[in-house]
């Protein structure tokens, strides 16, 4: 197939398509005026949603371009990159499927490659640079020059920032002054991205953690200086939803006993002076809380550690761990044992040996336990035999430590 057809197949349909949107004339500047808001929006870019919108979309308007795009992530595997695009009002070319057309067509050309621009380097390149067929692919989409960067950052992330300029108008191509610009701009990004990759690697780290906490069904609440709330875990939200004897109002925490309330903030207010003098390495305090309809929870305040160059009105102080110790009368949480395909998989035993554990960690007699699967007692009292023999242990005392220490792993 034409590039031609392909091209025009990205914007079947669109009231505005790529050559219908009319050429711009970029906005006269000097370099000394506008750099410091482009340094300002560079190291802002690191902490936004999509990381260096702003950034692209400032360029995209002083430069009279068409398109600024961020890639954040290229992957030659892959039918597409991540991006963060600026773009023109009006535009609605499908971009993703005009870089599918250009993976399966014009990936080969060097220019085009990512690997073509180091860090640190400015290219400029166009239809004149490429073959042919390529080149009828920019014009039928509407770019003409592009001015490219890349940034990376010491951990191995490569980045590249592109300004596509139309193809129609008298400001074709880019100018001394444009180059320099983005020369200044790429080790500013660089050092930017050594942040924004920091901040990823942390969220991570946070995301793994806090699943961790919600496998283990603990609930977290951490709170501020002023024993306000800042954040909950879902685990959490379930153990203020199911009992009755603690609730969250106006940002704090409230214990519907008034004594068992007074002694609370006591604990509160003993917590955070640890932490204040001992450098957030209290042991914290125990507290359990029972409901009227029987349920009872226990709960743990422990000091966040004491960041000395980090502080303000949320910063964490306080983190409040929830364990429900018993569950009210009729709510239906009741444990609901180990799951017998997954003690099957941590023990490597066979699915009817499985369920026999399952059975046995519940307390039940081999008897009990032959008459829950449905099968001879001689057939469950062989079944323990094997279990055993796996795992090396001696009888069911030995088997029911043994799962007590691997709940954590047989939680759903």
């Amino acid at each position: 197939m034409a590039a031609e057809p392909l091209a025009r197949s990205l914007r079947a349909g669109a009231t505005a398509g790529a050559a219908l949107l009319p050429w711009r004339r970029a906005p006269a500047w000097r370099a000394a005026e506008v750099l410091p808001e482009l340094l300002g929006l560079v190291y802002r870019g690191a902490n936004e949603a999509q990381p260096w919108l702003s950034l692209a979309e400032r360029l995209r308007q002083l430069l009279g371009a068409r398109n600024v795009v961020v890639t954040l992530l290229h992957r030659p595997d892959s039918h597409g990159d991540v991006h963060v695009t600026a773009q023109e009002a009006g535009d609605e070319i499908d971009w993703d499927l005009a870089e599918r057309i250009w993976r399966e067509r014009f990936a080969h050309i060097e220019q085009l490659q990512p690997d073509a621009v180091a860090p640190g380097q400015v290219l400029e390149f166009g239809p004149g640079d490429v073959e042919a067929d390529c080149a009828a692919f920019f014009r039928e989409l509407g770019l003409g020059q592009c001015l490219r960067t890349c940034f990376a950052e010491h951990g191995g992330m490569r980045c590249w920032l592109d300004v596509l300029r139309p193809g129609q108008g008298p400001q074709f191509g880019f100018d001394e002054q444009e180059h320099q610009l983005l020369q200044t701009l790429a080790p500013h990004l660089a050092s930017a991205l050594q942040l924004y990759a920091r901040l990823q690697r942390q969220e991570a780290e946070r995301t793994v953690y806090a699943r961790g906490l919600e496998h283990l069904q603990l609930g977290c609440v951490l709170l501020d200086g002023e024993l306000r709330v800042l954040a909950v875990n879902d685990a959490a939200w379930g153990l203020l939803a199911r009992h009755a004897g603690i609730d969250l109002q106006q940002g704090r925490l409230q214990l519907r006993d008034r004594e068992l309330q007074g002694r609370f903030q006591q604990l509160l207010a003993q917590v955070l002076a640890q932490r204040q003098n001992a450098a957030g390495q209290g042991g914290g305090a125990l507290l359990r809380v029972p409901s009227a309809q029987g349920g009872l929870l226990g709960m743990l305040i422990a000091p966040t550690p004491l960041q000395h160059f980090y502080q303000g009105q949320q910063t964490p102080s306080l983190s409040l761990y929830l364990v429900e110790l018993a569950d009210d009368a009729g709510s239906g949480a009741a444990t609901q044992g180990y799951p017998p395909e997954l003690i099957a998989q941590l023990f490597a035993l066979t699915r009817q040996e499985a369920r026999l554990v399952a059975c046995l960690a519940e307390g039940q007699s081999i008897s009990e336990a032959a008459a829950q699967m449905g099968v001879a007692v001689s057939a469950a009292r062989n079944y323990s035999k094997n279990i055993y023999a796996k795992l090396g242990l001696k009888g069911q005392t030995d088997l029911v430590r043994m799962l007590c220490r691997s709940s954590l792993l047989l939680r759903r």
